[in-house]
């Protein structure tokens, strides 16, 4: 609804009786006049057209012109609902246009005349105000910077109709008859909201003696960032807005005559850094001014990614980061530490709205003002970091405080570096790194962290610890394991993942971030046990959070099952190694087995990771461990052995082959004959827009729907998307294929333009193949929730229908972000889909043309 924003933006509508309003909406005649009598902090009238489904607004500080050839200012304010016309009462005086509103005046009105962007020659027929008149926006320097001052001007008229003796002091209803003090005294006539940031009619955005709070100041050389309290739960009581956490470097952007200096967290000028961010921030027209903002790397799916931000630093390939900003502590000679938050943002969004700032390198970070509960379960959802929620009153404060909250998804803090570990087997740099925080007497051990490093980082900061090591342990107490350890100064600070915390604050399955040069080592507290609980770590759990005892050197193992060169890097974007991808499936394995067990596998493997050799296996053979089930498959010359799984260490014995892909039949080794799913593949080829993907899953869907069956969506973790539809194991595998081939044929030829069942890259050039032949006897489709051997490591995903929308990609989700989705949802996506299953009768066959 995007030109009721700004009206929502501005509304609570939890704590508010306004209107949400809905965009396409009509009125009975489609040309809805209202003219509304306001008594604000400036008494003035409101001038409100209907127009594409929304009552485009004007205000009118001297009221509406009544005589031919009289000018009269309008400023042009945001578009309200239709239903807002039929408003009348009080709006409390606190609230954004707290005061008396009054119906005035309604009726239709028309264009004679002419109608562009900038003029409208309209006539209006009211039951006071009829004729016509002209809206002209206004130019030079009687316009504002964002081109809302309009002229209304009285035309003469062939026929005069309106009343004569009317004049603008006129104070009774149209619709009550009220005068507009009887109308203040009945209350059962209240706007109620909880947003305390009236915006006064004339007040201009970018004048900073306009803003309440704001001060006379010099621009501080010396500042400091507010910074945000971790936070179990979304804050429900008082009056909150909630941001997306971003994943990147926090930065202060000082402008001065001209002059650009971006500031780390911890007084670091880093301008240099990230020169192009610098250079775009120079076209505001700023004397003075103090941004604050993060800089991300952000993907095509609008979501920020530190990895991606640290390799860009990395390779020098800056260009593509984004400095969001989303605050504005200092503006034009004035300090605004005091100013209100909301009133902070709204000056910041005019400032680079008027630059022309919206979808380059600067950005500015819009929010929610309700709902921050379903925002944060969405974000979780989507594999996000978390939220911000901010006190939409509040002060800027350069320290950390509960009036800026983050509620995270999953749990990441960071650590000083303490020492390090050789490196095992043919990987170079380090094995693990040592990390703590400072408590009361130093700096005290929370683990190690060997997984989550890229081959370049392992080799740059290998070279980097070396230079700082030590003799003695930097360490407060002692460290287990510590025969062969290289102590180093604690200078680097690192970032890291985990799934929970040991009562003595040890991390379990920990993964490295990224590092973080912006901050103070010495900044790195211990985080406090019951700070600890908040994040949702079992405080009686007391697991060490150490690798399991090694078998022999370049050994480990997981769930009994042997892991070999454990440290041996499979996805280099990364550095996913081969325990990061083991121990991945050890977690989400309740979310992998229903739709996996028991069927017989094939395998994409690549036993020296991605970027080595890779090839498909259905029969195994000595590399993968004899505690994988296998079962006899019958084929055309006697019979061949399939592997499969039934538990968590099956599929940690994949991995340990070097199983990047896992492909399950259709059907189960107990009904080997009769597949129990059907798979339909959408396979884009290259250029295709993703919202044509979308288009032909849903129109896919309702097909299979008219015939009684039920359908399920997931990404792939490639280009396109799988339609999954469960089947009773009745029909034999011929009948199977040909009933899918005459889905998709009859699909094709509907759109024989955009789509096709042919396989060949000729035929399928510009076009999506619908590929129904992964439901012939022996083929396969890659099983929900299992990685594809591709950059990025994507996981293929089920979802919900109501996902399936533009934000989406079909790799959205990587061994990265998954876990945060599954932890968030509520239920399973594929809810019902045993109980979806319908037989392939006769008469559904005979429904698709098969005989």
């Amino acid at each position: 609804m995007k030109k009721l924003k700004e009206y929502h933006r501005k509304r609570d509508f939890e704590n508010s009786l306004e209107p949400a309003g809905e965009e396409g909406a009509t009125s009975a005649t489609g040309k809805l006049y209202i003219m509304h009598k306001h008594a604000a902090s400036h008494d003035h009238f409101d001038l409100r057209l209907e127009q594409d489904g929304v009552l485009r607004s004007w205000a009118l500080p001297k009221g509406p012109s009544l005589v031919p050839g009289e000018k009269r200012l309008a400023v042009e304010v945001e578009d309200h609902p239709l239903e807002y016309g039929e408003f009348e009462g009080v709006i409390p005086e606190k609230s954004y246009g707290g005061g008396t509103v009054m119906l005035w005046d309604c009726g239709a009105w028309q264009i004679k005349g002419k109608s562009t962007k900038d003029r409208l020659d309209i006539e209006l027929d009211g039951e006071r105000l009829k004729g016509s008149w002209t809206l002209t926006r206004m130019s030079g320097k009687r316009q504002d910077k964002h081109g809302r001052n309009w002229l209304m001007i009285k035309r003469s008229d062939d026929n005069q109709r309106m009343d004569d003796s009317l004049t603008v002091d006129l104070d009774t209803s149209i619709a009550s008859g009220r005068s507009m003090e009887e109308i203040a005294d009945d209350r059962d006539h209240t706007w109620c909201t909880t947003n305390d940031t009236d915006e006064t009619l004339d007040g201009d955005p970018l004048d900073p003696k306009a803003l309440r709070g704001a001060r006379k100041a010099r621009l501080p050389r010396d500042v400091k960032p507010q910074l945000a309290t971790l936070a179990r739960e979304v804050p429900t009581k008082g009056n909150w807005i909630h941001e997306i956490k971003l994943d990147g470097y926090r930065l202060l952007a000082r402008l001065e005559a001209g002059n650009v200096r971006l500031i780390t967290r911890n007084g670091k000028d880093w301008t240099r850094r990230f020169r192009e961010i610098a250079e775009a921030l120079e076209p505001l027209a700023v004397d003075s001014a103090l941004l604050d903002g993060e800089v991300v790397a952000m993907g095509r799916d609008g979501v920020s990614r530190f990895s991606e931000l640290q390799e860009a630093l990395s390779s020098g390939r800056t260009s593509a980061l984004v400095y969001q900003v989303f605050d504005l502590p200092y503006f034009q000679g004035h300090d605004l530490a005091s100013v209100t938050l909301l009133e902070r943002k709204r000056t910041l969004e005019a400032l680079l709205a008027d630059a022309g700032m919206k979808e380059g390198k600067i950005r500015y970070s819009d929010h929610l003002d309700t709902q921050g509960k379903a925002f944060h379960e969405r974000a979780c959802q989507m594999g996000l970091e978390g939220i911000i929620c901010k006190r939409a009153d509040s002060r800027y404060q350069q320290k950390r405080s509960r009036d800026w909250l983050k509620v995270k998804c999953v749990s990441h803090e960071e650590f000083v570096v303490g020492g390090y570990t050789e490196p095992g087997g043919s990987r170079k740099g380090f094995g693990s790194l040592l990390m703590g925080a400072y408590g009361k007497e130093g700096l005290v051990y929370a683990g190690r962290v060997g997984t989550g490093f890229s081959h370049r980082l392992l080799e740059r900061l290998g070279a980097t610890l070396q230079e700082l090591e030590v003799k003695r342990s930097p360490f407060h107490g002692g460290v287990p394991d510590s025969r062969s350890v290289h102590w180093v100064r604690p200078e680097l600070v690192i970032e890291v993942e985990f799934t929970e915390r040991t009562r003595d604050g040890r991390l379990r399955h920990p993964a490295f971030r990224g590092l973080r040069e912006d901050r103070n080592p010495k900044e790195i507290r211990m985080t406090p046990i019951k700070e600890m609980a908040a994040e949702g770590a079992p405080e009686e759990n007391t697991k060490s959070a150490e690798p399991a005892p090694r078998k022999r050197k370049g050994e480990t193992s997981l769930l009994g099952v042997r892991i070999t060169s454990p440290d041996r890097i499979l996805f280099p974007e990364q550095g996913l190694t081969k325990l990061d991808l083991a121990r991945f499936y050890d977690q989400i394995h309740e979310w992998v087995l229903p739709h996996l067990a028991r069927r017989p596998l094939s395998l994409v493997r690549c036993p020296q990771g991605r970027d080595d050799e890779c090839f498909f296996q259905k029969h195994p053979q000595r590399a993968i461990p004899s505690s994988v089930p296998r079962v006899d498959v019958p084929e055309k010359k006697g019979s061949a052995e399939y592997v499969y799984v039934e538990s968590a260490a099956d599929l940690v014995g994949l991995v340990q082959a070097g199983a990047l892909e896992i492909h399950p039949w259709g059907s189960r080794i107990d009904h080997l004959e009769q597949p129990d799913n059907l798979v339909f593949d959408l396979d884009p080829d290259e250029g295709i827009a993703w919202k044509e993907i979308l288009r032909v899953a849903r129109t896919l869907r309702e097909r299979i729907e008219s015939l009684g069956l039920t359908p399920f969506v997931r990404t792939t973790g490639g280009k396109g998307l799988h339609l999954v539809v469960p089947i009773e194991p009745a029909a034999e595998w011929d009948q199977a294929k040909a009933f899918a081939k005459g889905v998709a044929e009859a699909h094709a030829r509907d759109d024989p333009q955009r789509l096709t069942t042919n396989m060949s890259k000729a035929k399928r050039k510009g076009r999506i193949f619908i590929d129904y032949l992964r439901n012939g006897r022996g083929a396969t489709a890659v099983a929900s929730y299992t990685v594809r051997a591709r950059k990025g490591a994507p996981v293929a995903v089920p979802i919900r229908w109501d996902e399936l929308n533009a934000a989406l990609r079909a790799d959205r989700y990587n061994v990265e972000n998954l876990r945060r989705r599954l932890s968030a949802l509520r239920e399973d996506p594929w809810t019902g889909f045993a109980e979806g299953a319908r037989p392939l009768d006769a008469d559904l066959l005979k429904r698709v043309g098969v005989k």
